[in-house]
């Protein structure tokens, strides 16, 4: 096993590290028996199993007393310690934010995959999971890194053999170089391998643990050779506000582990680190919708204690106004989405909480940072999630915390 500091260090330099045995000989079994039973499941449920080149599953809507060892397993020293490790916080500080599986596709894909899709984008094209609509420009998010560490970590731990995923080792520091965002913009150019790429190749039971703004590749996906890999998310509070931000687990699931357990007791203050989180943003949406720009910017400064990176925050803090607009609009034209949709379980519990008027001034305000993120031009970038966009793949130069908000508050800066 490598030793801890050296792990750390692995991840901030390179972006991700491959450790063996992450799930223990011993557990092996049982893991790839629950897996099997809530992938049966999902393909019950999943009306385009059979049509999608890469299968996924959400453990959490098949969790019972057969399979709840999955979620036992995420809470483990390994990976939920690790995790701590290699984004250098407290155990007390870190919350597991997501469980699910990735499968091998049951036909065989014969289009080409293309960039550009509504939500993220097939994982056999090169990318990063950061969509500019979504999360803000990569510069942004870099400088915040850079400033005060990461603030997300994402796992793949393979249940089978697994040699699809590939990285390009030290990308998650950097922007896209000339000739990789050439390559990206050619002809099948997301599906071929870059220079300088690495296979990360995982034995039953390995894992990998990297930073999800790295350059990483699916590959080739196929029916032929069984894929079972477990994808994990764990994020950081208190110290920077991460574009990977949202609980996709509902309070509930704890319920299923027995009182007073590690592993209990880990998933609920998780939940708690998620409840403070949400009281702050309620406290500064409100401090914006009342033109309380010191309240506002007390709110902002607990959020994001370093003033150095905190243009990011600032920049997902309006994308979360910007969500919470439209629902409030969706909601009044008598449109609904599931709670269970990407963000949409936040969304709703402050739109609840938050009267027309005072979401109108909120979106108010932050439509004008809204404003400086776009350009007049719609276009896709290669090597990013989402649709063609008109937001910015990069911040402009000029853009700083103080001038943004002297621009919000219609103030001289």
């Amino acid at each position: 096993m490598i030793q801890d500091t050296a792990i750390k260090e692995k991840f901030l330099q390179d972006g991700y590290v491959i450790l063996p045995g992450v799930v223990p000989a011993d557990q092996l079994e049982s893991q790839r028996n629950a897996y099997e039973q809530i992938v049966a499941r999902a393909r019950r449920h999943d009306a385009t199993w059979y049509t999608t080149a890469a299968a996924r599953a959400n453990v959490v809507p098949y969790l019972d007393k057969d399979t709840v060892g999955t979620l036992e397993f995420a809470l483990q020293e390994t990976p939920f310690g690790v995790s701590a490790q290699v984004l250098d916080c407290e155990a007390q500080k870190l919350a597991l934010t997501s469980v699910s599986v990735l499968c091998n596709p049951e036909f065989e894909p014969t289009e080409t995959p293309t960039s550009g899709q509504s939500w993220g984008t097939d994982p056999r094209n090169w990318h990063r999971d950061i969509r500019p609509d979504h999360d803000g420009p990569l510069d942004a998010l870099l400088a915040d890194q850079e400033a005060n560490g990461p603030g997300y970590a994402q796992w793949n731990i393979a249940l089978h053999e697994d040699s699809v995923f590939y990285v390009i080792p030290g990308s998650h520091r950097r922007l896209t170089s000339e000739v990789e965002a050439m390559q990206l913009q050619s002809e099948g150019g997301t599906q071929a391998p870059l220079s300088g790429c690495v296979c990360v190749e995982l034995q039953p039971g390995d894992g990998v643990v990297y930073n999800n703004m790295l350059l990483h590749w699916g590959s080739k996906y196929t029916q032929h050779k069984k894929r079972r890999t477990i994808h994990l998310g764990y994020r950081t509070f208190g110290n920077i506000l991460p574009h990977q931000r949202e609980c996709r687990l509902p309070e509930s699931v704890s319920e299923l582990l027995p009182a007073n357990s590690p592993q209990r007791r880990s998933l609920e203050n998780g939940f708690a680190l998620f409840r403070r989180e949400y009281a702050l943003l309620r406290e500064i949406f409100c401090a914006v919708a009342a033109d309380d720009v010191a309240r506002f910017q007390a709110g902002l400064a607990l959020l994001h204690p370093n003033s150095a990176g905190r243009l990011a925050c600032l920049i997902v803090l309006s994308k979360i106004a910007k969500n919470v607009f439209s629902l409030r609009q969706e909601i009044e034209a008598g449109a609904h989405r599931s709670a269970a949709a990407e963000g949409v379980a936040l969304q709703q519990q402050l739109d609840s909480e938050l009267t027309t008027a005072e979401v109108e001034k909120l979106w108010k305000r932050f439509s004008v940072l809204d404003d400086m993120l776009r350009s007049d031009e719609t276009t896709h970038v290669g090597g990013f999630l989402g649709p063609s966009t008109d937001y910015l793949f990069a911040e402009p130069s000029w853009m700083t915390v103080e001038g943004v908000l002297a621009a919000m508050f219609e103030r001289s800066p």
